[in-house]
């Protein structure tokens, strides 16, 4: 099993949401970060200058399965609404067993 966590922006979360039921994968965890600023380069007279922006973002994580995990970092990275210059990441950890609080069954993928 894969833990996924991803830092996406706060308005594109209604749609990775559905995006992922329809998979089969349910976010465990959404959590809106309030101190969220992305560094860009400005474009203007003044050179190598750079911008600040402060754009509302969320950070999401589940738990998938192995042959799953693939197929949900691409949607996520699809549909994250970072640009390859914002410097967006995906972060993906093996996850050796998950246990069940009541029961205390393990389950291993």
């Amino acid at each position: 099993m894969k833990k996924i966590e991803a830092v996406i922006k706060r308005k594109n979360f209604p749609t990775i949401k559905s995006n992922l039921n329809i998979i089969g994968t349910y976010i465990i965890d959404k959590r809106n970060l309030d101190d969220s600023n992305i560094y860009g380069e400005s474009k203007g007279s003044r050179v190598g200058s750079t911008s600040l922006k402060s754009i509302p973002l969320a950070k999401i994580e589940m738990v998938v399965s192995d042959k799953d995990a693939r197929k949900v970092v691409e949607m996520i990275s699809t549909n994250s609404g970072l640009t390859p210059n914002h410097g967006g990441k995906i972060f993906v950890s093996e996850m050796a067993e998950v246990v069940d609080m009541d029961t205390l069954d393990g389950q291993q993928d």
